[in-house]
């Protein structure tokens, strides 16, 4: 390796220059101006005028020490007459975007910024089209073929009005991937606009331009046509110039462009390969984003590992309160087909994760860069490679359709109405101060605020039908909700009975708890009872102390007249009667009467069951013999009641391990505690956000049906307009993700449950982060802006894998600590098996039936599976593939 040259200082390095040039060409004019890269050195002389390029710098190349060609990165070797096409050399202010000054500051460890921000991290829009660059250090990558396929994907599926321009100069092609080569003039082109700014002139950019479409929205700037008149201008064409004149021709071009009558919602650049010199600004300086797209060979990893830290390195000439940085994302492509096709992927993105890691400390605030969300794999396809154009085939487009999603992440949105951003610009702070997302359980909360809070879903009027007497339900799914809202006596003409409950503050007496149910549990077990003899008793007990259950019928049994308060008295009582042989059966004939002579019909709800008998092992036992019990003897109790009906609340998990004859009675008369409806799961939070009466103000501007009725019979479309209101339409850094569908998607367990709890969990977070972000900018889009979604839900994904190891499946602890401990997703089959010491079938199996994992649906033939994003971030494991 050569050494760098000693460092000199500006003013000995000027000094030697002029002195060497001098001595090389007596009486020249000699400009020497230092800059990020080095230096730029001006000669003006009428040595040069019959003298081409090379032979100019042989006359006096030798006069000049290596030690001071080294630190000169640029020569400009001109006649009399050149020199004023070049513009004044003293005015350069900001150093250009070469490919000298990108790598040495990789060189020098200087290439990590104190902090990186990309555009889709903005919550405003941008102010202008974003410009993409696509590009590859080695060609035959599919380069150009992608940028034909997003352009025509963008304008297809997306209806963008896109502009694209062929900056891979000396091999253009871009024309001919469109299909409109014959369109190509000799005058007309990138070159020829490109030229005419240098030399002062006022191209009309639309000249330049040839439509693709019929619908206006697909254009593409060729290079020009290659001919010998291309040629001559193509070797007058000097980008290194660009930045030391007062018009920078470069940005006229894109400026021109956006501010014609085509108004182009983006600009995509197809650039030259390699190091070129017209790809380094189109990539360090007007470039939102650069595709770079390459093949994983071993060829292609320290150049495109180089460039990722050039790009990272840099800022692009955006004016924005932040200095922005070129986003960079990958293409892999093109992917052979076959069983080597997963191992090239996973050893592309092993590469990019590599090379992103020293950046990521610079992403403060930000989500990390990660090679799993920034690379996208196109596999081979012949009909594609040997094709002459790209046309609007949906199906040959289908590979692209990832790009074309990470383009429109920095697209700008239509405004919304502007009275409706008047209005919630105006109420945001008000609003923010107002609302208010309560995360606590339905235990914790006071009656009062419970009922207000509790939205009457759909699903809640199926599943609070009388006739379905077994409610199942994961933890966090509502089951508890939904028993107070019965307890409350909302169901119209039925009277509710809490049999059992969970542990609320005003918990009956007869509402046991683990040393109770080991006290009845001894009893059983020397008396040769069984729990349905108990709970027929419990059941009788409840009734008959609930204020208007029964009318005058005595009580079910002498123990339990006058009895003293607590739930000693209520456990002795109920262990009298189980010592008298009639004593169960008294208070069934009892219950009996009371179903008789009652004018009221009651609904006995128990629910509480999963904690109520403690966790140890043998509780747990007692508990699945005592839940078995309870649904046998509902079983026996049904038909001999007209008036009265059970309502049991049972956790999915333990309904599943229980075992007891007739279970099969269940089928068909139990329901399933789902969220299904994604509307219907939003309606939980919106209930809680019109509380907020700034809030209700911004509806009424939206819509004033919004304010004048129920959030629970709201339309799908007010929904949809409400949420809209609240959190936006869509996900700022994932565009075409709707906030609805991210949220949707990512507080879904393996299984696609949904817990309200990590809802109003994630929207008390997104408030927390909003107040604060809101002081340091001002968001007017939406009370929330759509970032504090993705910024909150690491705080949802502790507590969500917490309740359901410490409070559902605490053997599952072992798979989330070798899922925590192998760190990314998926995890092949063999992997997470090899990962367990004790059971590991049982255990997988248990892991995909409670949702801690799920298949991952893949062509390979290995299995693997992948952990759901509600729990990623709590098992600190990353989205980047098997190892």
């Amino acid at each position: 390796m050569n050494e760098r040259p000693e460092a000199m200082s500006e003013d000995d390095v000027t000094q030697a220059v002029v002195e060497a040039v001098q001595a090389a060409l007596p009486g020249a004019d000699i400009s020497v101006i230092p800059d990020a890269g080095g230096f730029i050195v001006r000669v003006v002389s009428e040595h040069f005028a019959s003298l081409p390029e090379a032979d100019r710098r042989s006359r006096f190349q030798e006069h000049v020490p290596p030690q001071i060609a080294g630190q000169v990165h640029t020569w400009e070797l001109l006649t009399e007459s050149e020199a004023p096409w070049y513009g004044d050399l003293t005015t350069t202010a900001v150093p250009p975007p070469a490919w000298s000054t990108a790598l040495n500051r990789i060189e020098n460890d200087e290439a990590t910024p104190t902090q990186i921000t990309f555009a889709s991290d903005l919550d405003q829009d941008l102010d202008s089209a974003p410009v993409v660059t696509f590009y590859s250090l080695k060609g035959g990558v599919g380069r150009s073929t992608a940028l034909a396929a997003v352009a025509r994907r963008l304008t297809s599926e997306h209806g963008l009005r896109v502009l694209c321009i062929d900056m891979d100069l000396e091999a253009p092609g871009l024309d001919t991937l469109f299909g409109i080569s014959q369109e190509r003039q000799s005058d007309l082109g990138v070159v020829a606009a490109l030229l005419a700014y240098e030399f002062g002139e006022d191209p009309s950019i639309l000249d330049h331009v040839v439509p693709i479409d019929d619908n206006g929205r697909l254009f593409c700037m060729p290079a020009g046509r290659i001919d010998s008149t291309y040629a001559a201008r193509l070797r007058s064409l000097e980008p290194e110039i660009w930045y030391r004149e007062r018009v920078n021709a470069l940005h006229r071009l894109i400026d021109d462009a956006r501010d014609s009558t085509l108004r182009p919602d983006v600009v995509l650049i197809d650039s030259r390969t390699g190091v070129s010199p017209v790809a380094a600004p189109l990539l360090f300086d007007v470039s939102d984003m650069a595709v770079v797209c390459f093949h994983p060979h071993s060829q292609a990893r320290n150049g495109t590992e180089l460039l990722t830290g050039a790009l990272l390195s840099s800022t692009t000439r955006r004016l924005t309160p932040l200095p922005l940085t070129p986003e960079p994302r990958f293409v892999v492509s093109p992917m052979p087909p076959g069983q080597s096709a997963p191992r090239l992927a996973d050893r592309a993105k092993s590469w990019i994760d590599k090379w992103l890691e020293p950046f990521n400390e610079a992403r403060d605030g930000t989500p990390v860069l990660t090679a799993e969300e920034i690379t996208h794999v196109v596999p081979y396809n012949a009909e594609v490679s040997f094709s002459d154009t790209v046309t609007s085939d949906s199906v040959r487009l289908a590979p692209y359709a990832r790009i074309a999603d990470w383009i429109l992440q920095i697209v700008p949105e239509p405004a919304p109405k502007r009275s409706l951003q008047s209005q919630t610009s105006e109420s945001k702070a008000t609003a923010l101060a107002q609302l208010s997302f309560s995360t606590g359980t339905a235990e914790e909360l006071d009656s009062d605020q419970f009922l207000q809070d509790y939205v009457v879903t759909r699903q809640v009027s199926e599943t609070a039908d009388p006739d379905t007497p077994l409610i199942l339900g994961r933890k966090g799914t509502g089951k508890t909700a939904l028993f107070r809202w019965l307890a409350a006596g909302e169901l119209p003409g039925w009277t509710p009975v809490a049999v059992t409950t969970p542990s609320f503050r005003d918990r009956p007496d007869w509402s046991f708890g683990p040393d109770n149910y080991d006290a009845i549990d001894q009893h059983l077990a020397t008396s040769g009872q069984d729990w349905g003899t108990f709970w027929q008793i419990l059941i009788a007990l409840a009734v008959y102390r609930t204020e208007d259950a029964t009318h005058d019928v005595g009580a079910p049994h002498p123990a339990m007249q006058n009895l003293e308060p607590g739930d000693f008295a209520a456990t002795h009582a109920v262990l009298e009667v189980l010592q008298d042989p009639m004593g169960a059966l008294r208070c069934v004939d009892w219950l009996r009467k009371v179903d008789a002579n009652g004018k009221i019909q009651l609904l006995l709800l128990f629910d509480g069951l999963d904690t109520a008998f403690g966790n140890t092992p043998i509780q747990r036992r007692r508990r699945s013999h005592a839940i078995a019990g309870l649904l046998a003897k509902q079983a026996d109790l049904a038909p001999k009641f007209s008036r009265i009906r059970l309502k049991i609340f049972v956790r999915q998990d333990i309904w599943s391990s229980l075992r007891f004859e007739n279970k099969s009675h269940f089928y068909g008369l139990s329901r399933r505690l789902q969220w299904e409806d994604q509307r219907e799961y939003f309606k939980v939070v919106l209930k809680r956000a019109v509380h907020a009466a700034a809030f209700r103000a911004i509806l009424h501007t939206a819509d004033k049906s919004l304010v004048e009725t129920d959030v629970a019979s709201w339309t799908p479309q007010q929904v949809d307009m409400a949420w809209s209101s609240l959190v936006g339409e869509r996900m700022r850094g994932e565009r075409t993700a709707f906030t609805s569908n991210w949220v949707w998607n990512r507080l879904a367990d393996g299984n696609g449950d949904h817990s309200p709890r990590s809802l109003l969990q994630l929207f008390a977070a997104a408030l927390d982060w909003e107040r604060e972000e809101e002081k340091r900018s001002a968001y007017d889009r939406s009370v929330l802006r759509p970032r504090s979604l993705a910024l909150s839900l690491e705080r949802v994904s502790e507590p969500a894998l917490s309740a359901l190891l410490d409070e559902e499946f605490q053997e599952l602890r072992a798979v989330a600590d070798a899922l925590k401990d192998y760190g990314r997703t998926p995890i092949s089959e063999d992997t997470l098996r090899d990962a367990l010491s004790e059971t590991p079938e049982d255990l997988i199996t248990l892991a995909r039936e409670a949702g801690l994992i799920t298949l991952n649906e893949t062509d390979d033939e290995t299995r693997s599976f992948r952990v759901p994003d509600l729990y990623r971030w709590a098992l600190s494991v990353t989205r980047r593939g098997p190892m």
